[in-house]
């Protein structure tokens, strides 16, 4: 059948089968179906019937396309028409978004549906319609007699956020300005939308039905250009009690501008994470929010660039935050609008200032907290999230304008029916039962705890839940203390006692080896990596593709509550939770991890593995008077010859060599190094080009230096060794 001849059924825009059909639903089932429901469903329908016919709709003659179009939409407004008086009432930006379309790439198709079909009216009011729907799709409402309803809206729209995130600056802009200012993609609450192009991570929303009171107070709060509405809402509590889950599910809302009362916009964003090197940078807090926000404010990225002051990047974040982003913003602010109430408003969402490394967080929210209480920036607020901070607290108080949330300070009744509404979502068949009651007494108010019991228990049946439950209870009763942190820990101990219990001697220390490893990475690494680093491979051999990972991804698989698997195979925790526990003797006691030691180890692996794998041209370039560029096989052979293993080791080792211990028995560690340097340095050099990272050698040697000075002054032929380099 060809196109033309082809006519639209009602069933393909309302998703039921036409009457007469096998598959007819029960009346009441169709009774039960809200007008909003319906209405939602016929709207989506209607663009996803003419999205699929588009592809026969487009043709050559201009003529023909026009008519094609035109006639799709009127059998499409036939088929509808007893659902028409829904449609009307319900549906949103589809119509304006398709008219951009047409505006700037196809402004003769509608003039050519004009002159051709007496269909103008019908056409433009169907596009309305759909408009006014999708609007209703993609925004959500917030009802606050029914406050339940925020999430699962959010949710709904966020579905679709990614085609209304649009970029107000031309291209050369948005390149000049991402290559200058070094930004951090992984940060983003996005970033999760490019699965398959890098780590994976693991955000989510609240649960429908949860934190509803905070979520309601922030997004009013983001909303109100009264003057006395505060810049700064910074957002603290425990680790675990859901902090990061609020942040997110509020930078989603705000990238939506999903409802049409909301003043402000998302304009930056920085979510912060111990599992990644740039998001867990102080470094890159300032750049990456400034980038996010010239994406939204034209005024502002054209200020920004005019500045130049780049270099910037490479200070701390006082002189990231005046340079900018306070200078450029002020300036912008006097060309965009003189009327703050008018002139657009942005949200700035920094997450989990707790995850930087080298105790930056604090820092930095310091430094924010100093510049905006020197500074007026209209049209700007900040919403922050970290751990509690008392010296902080106490210097906030000292500030005019402030406003503070305490997350710890929520009603309990409060937070417990908020677990309890997310243990339902989760284990739905406690529902009623007084184990229900159990599960919410052991969370003890921290969502992390309840989201680890719900994975915890979800692998099991029923019966076998009930039983775990009995006992994680009956061991949290033995508790001399029953606050959150305590049992998070009987919780932590027992997944550790079921994935470790049935090994001793040897193979649970290596077992436990393993999972040290998976913690102490200087990046996420996969299974293989692992293993590689853990088991010693054979002098002249680079690691074998086909080594046994049965161990690692045994281990992996029974702490499956907390621990996962990204896309790429790369290892990350849950929550950070799990690593503090880990790394604090009291809590985890025997499956302590010392982290100093196990640098160590992994230090002497990184020198065995670059031992074993680094070889003069390793790449087996050919010629040395072939540019790499010119070389299309160079980047096969660098993955073939530079496998993942000996990639961390090279880039890694001095990292784990700043962390460990530092003994008097560290000769046998010294004459490794002294080895690296004589026999194997120029290899690594090579090799730290190849993967494009040369810039780390000169700071890699130098700690290495410091640590070999520091250890052993006598010890001249490495410290020599390491200065020659150097020079």
């Amino acid at each position: 059948m060809s196109f033309d001849d082809r006519s639209i059924t009602p069933s393909e825009l309302t998703g039921k089968p036409s009457e007469g059909t096998g598959g007819s639903p029960p009346a009441a089932t169709l009774l039960a179906l809200s007008p909003t429901k319906e209405s939602l469903k016929v709207s989506w329908n209607f663009t996803q019937t003419l999205m699929k016919r588009l592809p026969d709709i487009v043709d050559g003659n201009p003529v023909k396309m026009a008519l094609s179009l035109a006639k799709t939409i009127i059998q499409i407004k036939d088929a509808v028409k007893e659902n028409m008086d829904a449609v009307e009432r319900r549906i949103a930006s589809t119509g304006a978004q398709l008219r951009i379309f047409t505006k700037h790439s196809r402004e003769w198709l509608i003039r050519k549906v004009a002159d051709h079909e007496n269909e103008k009216a019908e056409i433009a009011a169907i596009f309305e319609r759909v408009n006014e729907a999708r609007i209703l799709f993609e925004v959500g409402t917030f009802d606050p007699p029914h406050p339940s309803h925020l999430t699962p809206d959010i949710q709904l729209g966020t579905g679709i956020a990614v085609f209304k995130i649009v970029d107000v600056i031309q291209s050369d802009l948005k390149n000049f300005l991402g290559e200058h200012l070094k930004v951090s993609r992984i940060a983003d609450h996005k970033y999760y939308l490019a699965g398959e192009e890098g780590e994976k991570l693991h955000r989510d929303v609240c649960t429908p039905g949860t934190r509803v009171r905070i979520l309601y107070n922030i997004v009013n709060w983001a909303n109100d250009t009264s003057p006395e509405s505060q810049s700064v809402f910074w957002l603290f509590g425990p680790a675990g009690s859901g902090k990061s889950s609020i942040a997110y599910t509020i930078a989603r809302r705000f990238e939506l501008t999903c409802d049409v009362a909301d003043t402000i916009t998302l304009g930056g964003n920085f979510f912060c994470s111990r599992q990644f090197n740039e998001s867990r940078s102080v470094a890159h807090i300032v750049r990456t929010i400034v980038y996010h926000l010239s994406l939204k404010c034209e005024a502002f990225a054209n200020v920004l660039r005019r500045s130049g002051k780049f270099d910037t990047i490479y200070q701390g974040p006082r002189a990231q935050l005046t340079d900018l982003l306070v200078g450029p913003w002020v300036e912008s602010q006097s060309i965009v609008s003189k009327d703050s109430t008018t002139a657009p408003r942005y949200l700035v969402v920094i997450d989990a200032l707790d995850e930087v490394e080298n105790k930056g967080g604090p820092a930095f929210l310091r430094a924010l907290l100093d510049v905006i209480n020197e500074n007026y920036l209209p049209g700007l607020k900040f919403f922050v999230t970290s751990r509690s901070d008392p010296d902080l607290v106490a210097y906030v108080d000292s500030f005019e304008r402030k406003q503070l949330y305490r997350l710890q300070d929520v009603e309990k009744e409060e937070v417990e029916a908020d677990i309890e509404t997310y243990l339902a979502t989760n284990l739905p068949h406690f529902i009623g039962q007084d184990e229900m009651m159990g599960l919410v007494r052991f969370a003890a108010g921290l969502f992390i705890c309840a989201a680890t019991l719900a994975k915890y228990l979800t692998r099991h049946t029923p019966p076998e839940q009930s039983e775990l439950l009995e006992n994680l209870l009956h061991q949290a009763d033995l508790e001399t203390s029953l606050d959150a942190t305590h049992l998070l820990d009987t919780l932590y101990r027992q997944i550790l006692s079921e994935a470790f219990g049935g090994f001793k001697g040897v193979i649970l220390k290596k077992r436990l080896a393993t999972l040290y490893t998976f913690l102490c990475t200087a990046e996420r690494t996969s299974t293989f990596t692992v293993t590689t680093l853990l088991i010693p491979q054979q002098p002249g051999k680079t690691p074998s593709a086909c080594l046994p990972t049965s161990v690692a991804d045994n281990v992996l698989s029974r702490l499956y509550a907390v621990l996962y698997c990204d896309n790429l195979r790369n290892i990350l925790s849950y929550h950070k939770s799990f690593p503090d526990f880990m790394f604090d003797q009291h809590r985890s006691r025997e499956y302590w991890c010392d982290q100093a030691a196990h640098h160590r180890d992994l230090t002497e692996a990184c020198f065995r593995v670059m031992k074993t794998g680094l070889k003069f041209n390793i790449a087996d370039i050919p010629s040395s008077f072939i540019f790499d560029a010119e070389d299309g096989e160079l980047p096969s052979r660098i993955e073939q010859n530079i496998p993942p293993a000996l990639s961390y080791s090279s880039r890694n080792w001095s990292h784990h060599l700043s962390l460990m211990a530092s003994t008097t028995s560290d000769e046998p560690l010294l004459e490794t190094l002294a080895d690296f340097l004589r026999l194997r340095a120029l290899f690594w050099i090579e090799a730290m080009s190849l993967l494009k990272v040369p810039g780390l050698c000169d700071p890699m040697l130098r700690a290495g230096s410091k640590w070999a000075n520091e250890v052993s002054i006598v010890n001249s032929v490495v410290s020599s060794a390491f200065k020659l380099i150097i020079v």
